[in-house]
This record gives structure tokens, C-alpha cells and sequence, in this order.
């Protein structure tokens, strides 16, 4: 063979070589998403905010290994509209779902009871450029099989609800469970009873179980660009957790003072005082620190986005949102204001804070433009892309004005416009107006100091709300 030929075998031969390797052991160039979503979790829930009775050392190493978001909101005070937000990159408003969902026949008339099939979510926009897409856990954004998320982009989905009424709605031609618990309560204890998932064995925890199903779902597309979507039912009641994590924290909260409200200081920071409460975001952070192993064993920390994030404040009864003001359901920062963490291992600076306003709209085109995907401008209408403080920790971006439309509750709509925040009432047209730069517990009311600027952002929302239709109950008077 003359040396001309063996040159070009040779060549032939790596160049065969190297398409059989990169066919057996190559992944398309685009990174995992894994997105997690916590129920009900306050902004003072976890320990790298300030907590001194929650333990959440997973939660605090993924905190300084990423980018911590101090002034980070969901786009509404209860779980609905803020998940219709991350899936749509729309505020609930456009949605119609500004409030939780309950059940068709009780819904208010001026929301929707259902996410629209003809949104394309994230999942869809993902799904359709070569992601593989899992959800795992809480909807509450549609009660039967027609809108749940295997219909909405998501080739895995297991969860759903654990309702009666919501049970008859997805299976109509079976019994629903005998559930001895109030409305909108999961059973954290199996059977769990939910309407898209089989019961586990016996007092199989859900908060594993749902993880489990996470990872399994990501070990199952180790070959290909996945995205993993885990909303777990924890932190919200029913306060069901372990028995010997309940007792730890019994003890620990004897030691801090803390085991009767009589106890409590009411200037002092913590009025975090449930122990089950306290177990549950235990049970939590363990379940986040498993993902993280996930990842590390099969290398895929450097390839995947890890978001971590709640869908509204925590729950005033059962934990404290101090030193923010409110809590769920209300529009006042503890309500809305909730932790949120962004790592991309390679990618994000560590330990790195940014106190920019943002919003859980802007997830969506951040998501796409992250995974250097085509942007849907025309869906995502109310996100922006927040890529470039991700990859450059770019500390100058801005943002622009943040709404919430919620005419549920005492102080019905909202704007953040830099440091300062109004709240509407919309009966009686009485506002507040808060500094939050140097007042973040919303303490000094500036409405009368500094008329300007209330007037400024009163005309900013009021002109919002007209510009995105928004809808009001029946008989509803505003001014």
C-alpha cells in the first residue's frame, strides 16, 4: 500500500472513530434545567436569609456556590398565578388566574379555572427544540386530565392533587378517596391520594417520594438535554413530618426560648416557633441536597441550571416572614418577596448577590436564552431575560417596573419601580408608599411626604392594569 493510501486510512479511520464516539458518548450542547419549586416558603425560611431555628445547610451551600437573589418576586401572593407565571412568562392577569384555584363550581367568576391550553408554556418551547421535560408534583393550575401538565409540554408527569372533587374531575368513572382532611391538603403520609400518581407503601413520605421521581427521571435521560420541573406540595400545610425531626426541633426551640408564643419577644427577629413547621423545611432541604448529589455522581452539575425558588411568602400562622412585613396572601413584601438561587456550576460567579427587582415572569425567555434557544417574544410578553446577570453577575441591569393585579385581598394591586413600592386599594383608591431601599419592613407610610412620587406610580399602575384588561369581581366599585 503506497503511503498516500495509508494516510488516507488512517485519516478515514479516525474520522470514523470519532463520529462512533461522539454518537455513543456525546450530548447535544445544551444544559440541563433543573427547576425547583417550593410551596409556601417565606423569603426568613431559610437559614442564609437569617433564620436561627430552620436548618437548611444544603439550601445555604447551593446559596454560596450560585447567585442568591435578595429582591426576587413571585408573581402573586398564593401558588396559582405564580406558577401560570413561570410557565407562560405572563403576569396571572393576562392568565385570568390571579387567585388559587379551589374547584370550578367555586372559583370567583372573574378568574380563569384552568391554565390555556393554547399558552405555549416552557416546557413546550423546550420540548420542542430537542429537551426531554418532567414535572413532578403541585399543578393546581387545572382540575382534570384535559389541563393537566401532561397536556402542557411535559412528556413525564407524575402529581397532580389530592382533592375529592378533584379526584371525581380526573377520574370520573371511579370513587374518590375518603380523605379525613380539609380542602386544598395533601397527605404527606402515603396513601397520598393524588389524582396523577400511584400511592407509595405505607408512611412513604411525599416530599422523598416526589424527589424520587425527580432523579429517576434524570438518570433515565443522562444522554440528553432534560428538563426537570420538581414543585413540591412542602412547606404547606397540613404540618405533617417526621417524628424524630419534630422532636429535634422541639428540644432545639426549648433551648432558643422559643416554645411558647408567651416566650416571644415581638421586636426580636423570630417568631419561628412550630416545630413541624420547622421539620418540614428540614425534610425539604435534604430532599434539595439529594438532587444536588444527583448531579454530582453523574457529572452533570457543570452541564445543568439548578433554580430554586417559591411560589409565594410564607404562611403567617405557621412561620415568621420578619423582618418583612405580611405574609401570604397579601400584597406586602412578605407575601410576594420569596429566596430564590440561580447555579450553573462553571457559569455563575459563587457567591454572588444581586439585589435587583425581578420577577418569576422573567424565568422563561431567561430559560430559553440561556439554552441559546429561539425567544417567543409574543408568549413571554411580561418576562425579561435576566441571562446576563446569571452569566456576567451584571449588576447594573434594570429591570423595569414590577405589577401585581390580586383583587382578592385588603391592598388589591402593586408596583416596585427602583427602590420605591405603592399599594393600591382599589375600593377606597388609599395607597401606601414605601422606600424599600431603606425601609424594607414597610414601616414609614411616604404617601404624604412625597406626593410626587405616589402620584407618579399610582398613574404607572393604574395605567397597567387598564393596558392588560384586568378584571374585577361583580358588583366591584374601585376608585
Amino acid at each position: 500500500m503506497s503511503e498516500r493510501k495509508q494516510i488516507s486510512l488512517i485519516f478515514s479511520l479516525f474520522i470514523l472513530s470519532a463520529i462512533l464516539l461522539s454518537s455513543c458518548t456525546a450530548r447535544p450542547d445544551k444544559p440541563n434545567i433543573l427547576f425547583i419549586l417550593v410551596d409556601d416558603l417565606g423569603w426568613s425560611d431559610v437559614a442564609y436569609n437569617g433564620s436561627r431555628v430552620y436548618e437548611t445547610p444544603r439550601i445555604d451551600q447551593l446559596a454560596a456556590e450560585g447567585i442568591v437573589f435578595t429582591s426576587f418576586y413571585a408573581a402573586g401572593p398564593v401558588c396559582s398565578p405564580t406558577r401560570a407565571s413561570i410557565l407562560t412568562g405572563k403576569y396571572p392577569v393576562r392568565t385570568g388566574i390571579t387567585t388559587y384555584l379551589l374547584e370550578p363550581a367555586r372559583d370567583p367568576k372573574h378568574i380563569e379555572n384552568h391554565l390555556s391550553l393554547d399558552e405555549l408554556t416552557i416546557a413546550e418551547a423546550l420540548n420542542e427544540n430537542g429537551y426531554t421535560t418532567g414535572y413532578f408534583g403541585k399543578w393546581h393550575l387545572g382540575y382534570s386530565s384535559a389541563h393537566w401538565a401532561a397536556v402542557q409540554g411535559f412528556d413525564v408527569a407524575i402529581g397532580g392533587m389530592d382533592l375529592p372533587w378533584a379526584w371525581k374531575i380526573a377520574h370520573p368513572d371511579s370513587t374518590p378517596p375518603d380523605l379525613d382532611r380539609s380542602m386544598g391538603h395533601t397527605r404527606f403520609f402515603s396513601p397520598h391520594h393524588l389524582t396523577f400518581m400511584e400511592n407509595g407503601p405505607q408512611g412513604e413520605y411525599l416530599t422523598d417520594r416526589l424527589t424520587d421521581e425527580t432523579i429517576s427521571f434524570i438518570e433515565d435521560n443522562l444522554d440528553q438535554p432534560f428538563f426537570a420541573f420538581l414543585s413540591f406540595h412542602t412547606v404547606h400545610t397540613p404540618l405533617q413530618a417526621k417524628n424524630e425531626i419534630v422532636e429535634k426541633y422541639t428540644q432545639k426551640m426549648k433551648k432558643l426560648g422559643l416554645d411558647t408564643k408567651a416566650e416571644l419577644n415581638p421586636s426580636e427577629k423570630q417568631f419561628q416557633n412550630n416545630p413541624n413547621y420547622a421539620a418540614m423545611v428540614e425534610h425539604m432541604d435534604h430532599n434539595v441536597g439529594r438532587l444536588i448529589d444527583c448531579l454530582i455522581k453523574h457529572n452533570l452539575e457543570e452541564e445543568t441550571i439548578l433554580i430554586y425558588t417559591s411560589d409565594n411568602g410564607g404562611k403567617g400562622s405557621v412561620t415568621s416572614n420578619f423582618p418583612l412585613k405580611g405574609m401570604k396572601h397579601n400584597l406586602d413584601e412578605g407575601g410576594i418577596r420569596v429566596p430564590t438561587i440561580v447555579r450553573w456550576t462553571g457559569k455563575t460567579t459563587p457567591n454572588t448577590t444581586v439585589d435587583i427587582p425581578l420577577i418569576t415572569n422573567d424565568f422563561y425567555p431567561t430559560l430559553l436564552e440561556l439554552a441559546q434557544l429561539p425567544l417567543h417574544p409574543d408568549q413571554h410578553i411580561d418576562g425579561m431575560s435576566i441571562s446576563q446577570i446569571i452569566l456576567n453577575a451584571d449588576t447594573h441591569f434594570d429591570r423595569g417596573p414590577l405589577f401585581w393585579h390580586y383583587p382578592h385581598g385588603r391592598m388589591d394591586g402593586a408596583v416596585r419601580s427602583g427602590d420605591y413600592k405603592l399599594l393600591l386599594n382599589y375600593k377606597t383608591g388609599s395607597s401606601r408608599l414605601y422606600n424599600l431601599s431603606t425601609d424594607l419592613s414597610e414601616k414609614q407610610d411616604l404617601s404624604e411626604i412625597q406626593p410626587e412620587k405616589k402620584s407618579e406610580l399610582d398613574v404607572l399602575l393604574r395605567t397597567w392594569l387598564v393596558e392588560v384588561g384586568a378584571r374585577y369581581p361583580e358588583n366591584f366599585v374601585k376608585k
